[in-house]
């Protein structure tokens, strides 16, 4: 090359190089102002894509803060719906062994797995009429009712199951010969329960109440017993878990669940602990109930315990402290081959539960 021609060529040369300098200069702070003010109302997300050599390629995607905050509130509604177990606290529910619900049923326990967070619950069972109950009931009235006590204590838990004891009083009210006659304090019994999570909605239980006797003056049954529980959850138009939830529970039981028309498998190993003064043979009869949990603080249930039909509701009223109350009418009884009753016939029972 000529050496003139050279150092046209070099003079050409800088000057392109600087000039090009000078542009890049201005188009990065360009690009910084540009990303100043995008960073103000953007948020940068990116996920990893295969591209075709194998190698992995970053592809950005720009969210503006609208869309964002769409998608964290649509999380936070999955987030407060989705519920991994179902688990029990006596008769109760627990959502994710933390939360406890409300009752969904009154004489037996569900089957689902006792919860870890609560293994004592101590409950009041009662009704207001004597059994029977008297020709002339005042609705609103006690009409020499009664109730008994349960301590129960969950005390071994494994991963899928738990064992525990329970300790009843047959008697928490001293009344007059109609009903409530055994004095407080009597009628000490005591009993157990396993249980096992199938899974996340459902499981099994096997249990007894007032199993053993610890004097003459229990009459409310060895309640013997095995259920099975399921839920389901209403689904959402994204198939998300949320309220109402149904409920179901079956089974067989002995005793107080036992004195209805239809039972059987009756054996003289143990008498069915109903009465006192005449000792009847054990026998098995079907059980069952159905709940509608319609948040995490209020159900209601349909309950047949071979001895009534129930139409109850269930309030577990605070979130912090696992308290529960339950009030249900006896709509028909097995004295009358579950004839419907009239309105001058009502009566209703109610369960009182405190967790700890």
């Amino acid at each position: 090359m000529n050496p003139k021609n050279l150092k046209y060529f070099l003079l050409f040369f800088i000057i392109f190089i600087n000039d090009s300098l000078k542009s890049s200069q201005t188009n990065n702070v360009g690009i910084k102002n540009k990303y100043d003010q995008l960073n103000k109302s953007t948020i940068f997300s990116w996920e990893k894509t295969i591209g075709g050599d194998d190698k992995e390629a970053i592809k950005w995607e720009f969210f503006n803060d609208e869309k964002i905050r769409n998608q964290i509130y649509e999380q936070k509604i999955v987030n407060s719906l989705k519920t991994k177990k179902i688990n029990s606290l006596n008769r109760s529910i627990v959502f994710d062994n933390d939360e406890v619900g409300p009752d969904v049923s009154w004489l037996f326990p569900s089957g689902f797995s006792w919860n870890k967070k609560y293994k004592f619950d101590i409950n009041a069972r009662g009704h207001n009429t004597s059994i029977p109950a008297p020709n002339n009931i005042n609705f609103f009235g006690w009409n020499n009712g009664d109730a008994v006590g349960l301590v129960s204590y969950q005390f071994l838990h494994k991963d899928k199951s738990s064992f525990g004891l329970n300790f009843g009083v047959r008697s928490l009210y001293e009344g007059s010969k109609l009903g409530g006659t055994t004095k407080f304090g009597e009628g000490l019994s005591s009993g157990f329960r396993w249980d096992y999570q199938i899974d996340n909605y459902s499981g099994f239980a096997i249990g007894a109440e007032q199993l053993i006797h610890f004097d003459n003056t229990t009459d409310t049954g060895r309640n013997i017993y095995i259920t099975s529980s399921k839920g389901w959850w209403k689904k959402d138009m994204k198939g998300n878990d949320t309220f109402p939830l149904d409920i179901a529970t079956g089974g067989i039981g002995t005793g107080r669940m036992a004195i209805g028309n239809i039972k059987g498998l009756c054996s003289n190993l143990l008498d069915d602990g109903t009465e006192t003064q005449a000792f009847r043979r054990l026998c098995w009869s079907p059980i069952f109930s159905l709940a509608r949990v319609w948040n995490k603080k209020f159900s209601t249930f349909f309950e047949y315990n071979s001895r009534f039909f129930l139409l109850g509701s269930s309030l577990a009223p605070v979130k912090e402290i696992p308290i529960r109350g339950t009030f249900a009418l006896i709509i028909s009884d097995h004295r009358d081959n579950y004839k419907i009753h009239d309105a001058s016939e009502l009566t209703w029972t109610f369960n009182l539960s405190l967790g700890f």
